[in-house]
């Protein structure tokens, strides 16, 4: 095994440079601005404009690389390269204006999402930029088998370079004394993975495709891995599914949500699997079933890709159609596309990406799109709820509040609020949750013809005077005299009692003093356990049910303590917050036989509903003498 020279590892890094220049400076810009956000510790006063910088970097890696491919396999000529590099370079420059560059109330998810999309778009296109011409499958497969046993090496060669180097600075420290700052580490793990990983693995992709098509060397492990793992997994989950399905039939109980994940998951581990077996059906007649397998599974996709659309026709006929649900219905028609193409007799395997990632772009912009079309459905579904019950009328708030913004007041004021207009739960808990989901991933943009205020502008005075950002969806629910807050059937009590501790306690003609402080947890109980004399002879027991009564057991004696009318009656007489209550009415006196106690509570804390009240934390004195 000959060892290669450092003038061959030399060239091999310039030549992996100068055939993909911008993707390799892409990653290092990205790997300057990473570690330059994590010495600031995230301290600076805006750091989005450096997300931005660092996120834009790291989608220009692939799409850089795609451009490289392109130009040098299709031998675009000086023109046509040119214009290649600077179209990619504006569509980065979109994407870093897309992205919000402060923080405020009108940022949302969605430029986030389309830049995933993208992202995503993008490293399909590396997946066949050189196999647009029809014909050379077996090509297109092979330079994807390439492209990920590449992917795979920079990643081990990466991992055991990183680890060595941190177990050296490891050394240093151990050894000499020498302090290393943990954040070295961290920046470590990005000049790495970030530029290490992207240049050796730009340096090992072969410049000549051509022969590709005429390679016939499959490796043999990864049959057995796709035959022997993925497959019977893939099997495993086909079946469990089907049975989700038959219990569907049975018990006639509808499918739920998760259900459509679920199948989408499994459908595209088997496109995954089938894709990883598909020369090995063409090389020997012993695999002819791999070929008649794939034909079967995409039969088996059909009643599960008609379960998804169901699953999925029921969440938007309940809730409408949300970004999740948009896609879930996208790949669900993208499933659709594929199952149908492969049993019409076809196989072009090139098909599933380039299908895939024209869905993604086309579905990304427009009126049709992903998010034009949820905003529209849930902008809808709240003009709905707002007009039937009289809060909208003819497209305004009405008896819509005025505020005020006032710069000495809290977010929560600055409002004049009479009362707000009473709502049964479920109408009014759904009309706040379409109002959050538009402040996450749209804004308030289609809305805003509603009021008759400028909000956003109120809201930008808002914070101008404010060290934090108010809730933007909180002011259009109050301005339009809605309870920004969820309701709930049973309202939620807490409790919290203590004593005056600067009175005096009375211990007089007590024999023995115990501090008894109990929390409780998961609504169980708290077991005590006091020692005298080297032994265990005293246990104290507090339930977390206000009914079971205090138990304190004293040597062989076992003493039930009722709370109950002393809970009530502090439940009754005083708020639900109460501190430095007098001793008198946070105290217990007990006798029984030859016991004599006195109990006072320090401490009371109880929380539930109006149906069910628990203890959670108990502390008190305990006085005790024998009679």
């Amino acid at each position: 095994m000959n060892i290669p020279s450092l003038k061959y590892l030399w060239h091999k890094m310039l030549d992996g440079f100068l055939r993909f220049p911008l993707t390799i400076v892409s990653s290092a810009i990205g790997c300057a601005v990473a570690i330059y956000l994590t010495e600031k510790e995230f301290n600076s006063v805006n750091i989005l404009p450096y997300v931005n910088v660092l996120l834009t970097c790291v989608m220009g890696i692939p799409l850089f690389f795609c451009v490289s491919i392109l130009t040098r396999h299709y031998q675009f000529d000086r023109v046509k390269t040119t214009l290649a590099w600077i179209i990619s370079i504006l569509f980065l420059g979109l994407i870093f204006y897309s992205l919000p560059s402060t923080e405020s109330t009108h940022n949302t998810s969605v430029p986030y999402i389309r830049y995933v999309i993208y992202n995503l778009a993008i490293h399909l296109l590396v997946s066949f930029i050189p196999f647009l011409t029809k014909g050379h499958v077996n090509g297109f497969w092979n330079y994807n088998l390439h492209l990920f046993i590449r992917f795979l090496t920079s990643l081990v060669y990466s991992g055991f370079l990183y680890t060595g180097l941190c177990m050296a600075l490891l050394s240093l420290n151990l050894l000499f004394n020498i302090d290393i700052d943990e954040k070295l580490y961290f920046e470590l793990y990005i000049l790495v993975q970030g530029l290490f990983n992207t240049w050796f693995f730009v340096s090992g992709v072969d410049a000549d495709f051509s022969q590709l098509d005429t390679d016939r060397s499959y490796p043999l492990g990864l049959k057995i891995f796709t035959q022997y793992i993925l497959m019977p997994l893939l099997v495993l989950y086909l079946i469990i599914l089907y049975g989700y399905g038959f219990k569907i039939i049975v018990s006639w109980d509808w499918p739920k949500g998760i259900v459509a994940y679920l199948i989408s998951c499994v459908a595209v581990l088997g496109i995954f699997n089938l894709l990883l077996m598909y020369p090995y059906s063409k090389i020997e007649a012993a695999n002819y079933w791999i070929k008649r397998f794939s034909k079967v599974y995409y039969y088996t996709l059909i009643p599960l890709i008609l379960l998804l659309f169901i699953a999925i026709y029921l969440r938007i006929g309940d809730y409408g159609i949300t970004v999740n649900r948009y896609i879930l219905v996208l790949l669900g028609i993208w499933l659709s596309i594929v199952t149908v193409y492969f049993i019409s007799g076809r196989e072009n395997i090139k098909f599933i990406p380039i299908s895939l990632t024209l869905v993604l772009v086309i579905t990304s912009f427009g009126p049709w799109g992903i998010f034009s079309w949820s905003e529209r459905s849930q902008v809808n579904r709240l003009k709905k709820y707002l007009e039937e019950n009289g809060i909208l009328e003819n497209g305004k708030i009405i008896n819509e509040i005025t505020w005020i913004p006032d710069s000495t007041l809290n977010s929560s004021t600055g409002m004049h609020k009479p009362s707000y207009i009473q709502l049964p739960d479920s109408i009014h808990n759904e009309i706040i949750s379409i109002v959050q989901y538009l402040d996450d991933y749209h804004g308030f943009k289609q809305i805003r013809p509603w009021y008759k205020q400028n909000v956003d502008s109120l809201m930008s005075i808002h914070e101008q005077n404010l060290t934090y950002t108010p809730d933007e969806g909180n002011k259009y629910l109050e301005i339009a005299n809605l309870d920004p807050y969820y309701q709930y059937p049973n309202e939620y009590l807490y409790f919290h009692f203590s004593r005056n501790t600067k009175e005096w306690i009375d211990t007089k003609n007590y024999d023995k003093m115990l501090l008894v402080e109990c929390s409780i947890y998961d609504n169980q109980s708290c077991v005590s356990d006091y020692h005298e004399n080297n032994t265990v002879n005293n246990q104290v027991i507090v339930n977390s049910d206000t009914t079971i009564p205090l138990k304190i057991v004293l040597e062989t004696d076992t003493l039930n303590i009722s709370m109950t009318d002393l809970l009530l009656e502090l439940m009754h007489k005083h708020e639900e917050k109460q501190y430095n209550l007098p001793i008198s009415t946070m105290m217990l006196d007990y006798q029984q036989d030859n016991h004599d106690l006195k109990i006072i509570f320090n401490q009371i804390r109880l929380n539930g509903d109006q149906e069910s009240i628990q203890l959670n934390q108990l502390d008190f004195i305990l006085l005790y003498r024998y009679l």
